[in-house]
């Protein structure tokens, strides 16, 4: 009875003991997903915090998140990222990468216990970062200006970029993840900004950012010398005084320029000014404001002040009609050929000598000359003759077969003699004809182009350069007879001598000398015919011109070249005669 009794006690207690416990309540866990932070264009870290761990254990805990604006409340909704470690009350966190620049994000976080998975029902979002502009480099200039923009969250796929100014779109060059450059477009002028506009991937930046139009000067010539006029042009209209004078200041290398000269058309204008006379070369600085003391911006303008060349008197020509000659050099001796009488100088001495007198030629002009070894090939109309420098006597040649005429091409190739184009009145000619000197024979060669210039009274534009021959705009290949388009962008005119890599164009030019005001207020403008000289360098392919023979300004004058020194001689009466050393 007493064992019945303790059996029952314990059944007892068993019952109180199991009652109890099947009373106490089960905590479950609760996770909420909080604000994202470290967010960049690409990459995001989301975030959430535990605030109850519950009664139960948890078994798997983490995020899940998805593109777009849909909400995310249960595991199949999204991506599901697992985080390792026993999960403790308190904030827990996820980097998302490689995300795709300007498109929404939603996620969740949960944890997982044996009994169920338990998640916050809206969950939270964000978006990646917009493009950010801290800087602008230039804050101003014109259309053409060069700018960079500087802040984060660019990209390098340019294609994904779009940049405005105003409403006009960009040119960009280049793209990077902090960078952008781009070219400021045309189409606005004076003193306004704009608004930048940009959008990476889609999305628009929230920067304020301007850059300031401004009235701007440019021009089109890149070297040239002191004492050279300088033509620009302004984006604005710019006035007169009251000696019609441009209203405008201009300094170069910090030297007053002379603005002489404006013409204005629609919202532009073009103004002439002389450069000093004394600017040291290299490249320059230019200085241009307007009368109300408004600075120009230069449009990405360069100007190289170039060396100039030096002019030397020398003896007075022995006659002046040496000026209506033809020169040549040989043998570091120059040479004048007019009619029958050639004159030899001779640079060491400084003197002129009357070295030959060819009786055998007429007396008239001579059209063309030629210099093979010791023989000097001489044109008088159809008529071809030769003086042996080594024989000391002339001989006839065969006649030229084809029609007299002016301004014909002459040049030597290959010890071979070419005489043709030109001019019969105002019709050009295109025949061009080989002369054999020790077959004394001559052949034609194809025609070339029918160029139908009107400079009937010049001498055809020629010159030989390394082997190839330079006729107006065209190159002749004498090895295969055949013309083709020359780059050359100059046409060479009567006189032009070749040497050091440049070609020098000798000519009558006219010269601004002054403006005078008439009474009823108009201007006339006087000039002065000089002889100038003008290079053209193979590599810059400009034509740069140099500062003008001091007295010389007559049409009829020679020239030759003696150790790339050039000399000049007219029928001027004052008999000058120059020699011009070239800057180096």
């Amino acid at each position: 009875m007493k064992d019945f009794k303790h059996y029952c006690f314990i059944l007892l207690m068993a019952f109180v003991v199991c009652s109890c416990q099947k009373d106490e309540p089960m905590v479950p866990p609760v996770i909420n997903a909080i604000a994202a932070s470290d967010i960049t264009n690409t990459t995001a870290v989301i975030n959430a915090e535990i605030t109850e761990a519950g009664s139960e254990p948890i078994l798997k805990y983490g995020f899940v998140w998805t593109e777009g604006y849909d909400g995310v409340s249960t595991l199949n909704e999204g991506t599901v990222e697992y985080l390792n470690g026993n999960p403790q009350e308190g904030k827990i966190s996820f980097e998302l990468k490689n995300l795709e620049q300007g498109k929404h994000y939603k996620y969740n976080a949960f944890i997982q216990t044996e009994t169920d998975t338990y998640m916050n029902k809206y969950g939270t979002d964000f978006d990646l970062a917009s493009p950010e502009i801290t800087e602008i480099s230039p804050k101003e200039g014109a259309g053409g200006t060069k700018v960079t923009i500087t802040g984060k969250y660019f990209t390098t796929n340019k294609e994904a970029i779009s940049l405005k100014l105003g409403s006009v779109e960009t040119e960009i060059l280049e793209a990077s993840e902090n960078e952008i450059t781009f070219i400021a477009p045309e189409g606005y002028q004076g003193d306004i900004e704009i608004d930048l506009d940009l959008i990476v991937n889609g999305v628009q930046s929230q920067s304020e950012i301007t850059f300031t139009y401004l009235d701007y000067f440019q021009f089109d010539t890149k070297y040239l010398r002191s004492g050279e006029v300088f033509t620009f042009i302004v984006s604005n209209q710019v006035y007169t005084d009251d000696n019609r004078k441009p209203k405008i200041d201009v300094k170069v290398n910090g030297k007053q320029c002379d603005a002489f000269s404006v013409r204005v058309s629609q919202r532009q204008s073009e103004v002439d000014v002389y450069l000093p006379k004394d600017l040291q070369a290299g490249v320059a600085t230019i200085e241009m404001k307007t009368s109300n003391g408004e600075y120009l911006f230069n449009k990405n303008n360069s100007l190289t002040i170039l060396p100039s060349g030096v002019w030397a008197k020398k003896q007075d020509l022995p006659s002046k009609d040496l000026g209506k000659g033809v020169g040549f050099s040989k043998d570091g001796f120059g040479y004048v050929l007019n009619q029958k009488k050639l004159y030899q100088y001779n640079p060491a001495s400084n003197s002129w000598t009357l070295y030959k007198e060819i009786l055998s030629l007429q007396d008239k002009k001579i059209d063309a000359l030629g210099l093979i070894d010791e023989e000097l090939l001489i044109m008088q109309g159809k008529t071809l003759k030769t003086y042996s420098f080594f024989g000391d006597y002339s001989q006839a040649r065969a006649e030229f077969p084809g029609v007299a005429r002016d301004g014909a091409a002459s040049f030597i190739v290959n010890n071979a003699f070419y005489y043709g184009l030109g001019y019969i009145n105002e019709d050009y000619q295109n025949d061009l004809w080989k002369y054999n000197l020790d077959t004394d024979e001559w052949i034609r060669l194809s025609d070339g182009p029918s160029l139908n210039h009107f400079f009937s009274y010049q001498k055809e534009s020629v010159f030989v350069l390394e082997g190839k021959v330079f006729i107006n705009g065209l190159i002749y290949d004498h090895g295969t007879d055949t013309y083709t388009d020359s780059m050359v962008s100059f046409y060479a005119g009567k006189n032009c001598l070749v040497f050091n890599d440049k070609c020098y164009l000798i000519g009558v030019i006219n010269r601004f000398v002054s403006a005078v005001k008439s009474d009823d207020g108009s201007f006339r403008f006087n000039y002065e015919e000089v002889i100038g000289i003008s290079d053209y360098d193979f590599n810059r392919d400009e034509i740069v011109t140099d500062t003008p023979c001091p007295v010389i300004g007559r049409y009829k004058h020679f020239t030759f070249n003696i150790n790339s020194k050039i000399y000049i001689g007219t029928d001027d009466d004052a008999l000058e005669f120059w020699e011009y050393t070239p800057a180096d």
